[in-house]
């Protein structure tokens, strides 16, 4: 033992020593290697990968490639965003184990998004978005484990949005719109204490708005538009205190909507157009001093405008068109000068204009009022909207002299039909 000890230990050291100096550069041809196999299945017409050769070992120096600090034989990101590369990046991407970013977004790229993409353990931020991938997001996509943002818009996607995505519990940004993704959202969205963004917006999904998404602190940005999403929308989504953009438009939600917490919130667009909600416009709403958009159009809603949506004092877009409202519209609402669309048509409102409509309405652009029950003469005022394109105020019971509104240069739509109107002799 002891001549074992004396003469085998330094050699034994010696090759440890060797080992550690050759798994780095093991490593780094790896790397390399994975790097080049990349580029074999891409077209780059652009030469955007010009630097990305066989006889160039510096690959850390490549276009679009970083090494990491600490070692700099691993690959720990890919930029190459808008370089019209064609092709597929899976699975030579997947080889390169140590990568945390891929930034490609915006190229032509095609092909499935490969089970492969589980290796990737260190992921925590994947944009693929406007390329031509299709397929479907697979179940292995939960060991990223890491992964914060994953932007997949814009390519052709099928399937359902896999419910193990829900498991990446540092995902912060999902980011999955103009595909066409089918099923419902993953119930265990909501769980996500970190997630800010979920846009998903242009898909085929369908079931119910998860009941918990509102809780969740951090979210500031909800689009569930253009999908066929059903139910009642969750009163939690409105109890939020950091939501700043709601867009559940054009789907097949049914119920009220549920009243806006009495706290602040920081909401600037609310869009529920295109849906079969009923009852009242909430009072609750005119707590949303921030709001600048409100689409509430092609809905059943009932009873009169609130009076409270006039305390909502930077309200730019007002869209109310196609439902069963009824009653005098709030002449304070006619006061808020950051008004630059009011749409109203379509409805069963009734009363006068008031006179002073084109003063204090002074940045109005769009004023669609038509198929209505209002009465009255036409503000002589409204020569003085300056900004105005659209005039709408067809199939009311205006009556009397039609203004002049030659100096309104910018008007591009004028519709005072089916009224009682005269023109001037």
């Amino acid at each position: 033992m002891s001549h074992f000890a004396t003469h085998e230990w330094p050699m034994l050291l010696l090759i440890l020593v060797r080992l550690l100096i050759i798994f780095p550069a093991l490593n780094s041809d790896t790397d390399r290697d994975a790097l080049l196999s990349l580029k074999s299945q891409l077209s780059d017409p652009s030469g955007a990968l010009a630097s990305w050769r066989n006889d160039s070992s510096m690959f850390c120096d490549w276009h679009g490639v970083t090494c990491s600090r600490h070692n700099a034989s691993q690959v720990i990101s890919l930029d190459l965003e808008s370089l019209n590369l064609t092709g597929q990046i899976f699975p030579c991407i997947a080889q390169l184990s140590f990568l945390s970013r891929i930034h490609m977004p915006n190229n032509q790229l095609n092909g499935h998004i490969s089970p492969d993409i589980g290796l990737l353990t260190r992921l925590t931020y994947l944009n693929l978005s406007m390329n031509s991938l299709n397929g479907v997001i697979p179940h292995s996509i939960s060991s990223c484990s890491r992964l914060e943002v994953i932007s997949l818009q814009s390519n052709s996607l099928q399937g359902e949005i896999p419910q193990s995505l829900a498991e990446c519990s540092f995902l912060q940004k999902i980011v999955l719109s103009n595909n066409n993704l089918q099923g419902s959202i993953p119930s265990k969205f909501g769980l996500l204490a970190n997630l800010s963004v979920i846009l998903l917006s242009s898909n085929s999904l369908s079931g119910s708005i998860p009941e918990l998404l509102g809780s969740t602190r951090s979210l500031t940005e909800v689009n569930l538009n253009n999908n066929s999403i059903s139910g009642k929308i969750p009163p939690s989504i409105f109890n939020s205190t950091t939501l700043s953009y709601i867009d559940l438009s054009h789907n097949h939600l049914s119920g009220s909507i549920p009243p806006f917490s009495k706290s602040s919130m920081p909401l600037q667009l609310l869009s529920l157009a295109e849906n079969n909600l009923t009852g009242e416009i909430p009072v609750s709403l005119g707590n949303i001093s921030s709001l600048s958009f409100l689409l509430l159009s092609q809905n059943n809603l009932q009873g009169s405008i609130p009076e409270s949506l006039s305390k909502i004092v930077n309200l730019r877009v007002l869209n109310l068109k196609y439902n069963n409202l009824s009653g005098v519209v709030p002449p304070a609402l006619f006061n808020i000068s950051s008004l630059t669309d009011l749409i109203l048509n379509n409805n069963q409102l009734v009363g006068t204009i008031p006179a002073n409509l084109g003063s204090t309405l002074s940045n109005i652009t769009e004023l669609v009022i038509g198929g209505n029950q209002f009465e009255g003469q036409i503000p002589n005022s409204l020569a003085n909207a300056s900004n105005l394109q659209t005039l709408d105020i067809r199939s009311n019971l205006f009556s009397g002299h039609i203004p002049s509104l030659g100096l309104l240069s910018e008007l591009k739509m004028l519709d005072l039909g089916t009224n009682m109107l005269q023109i001037n002799g």
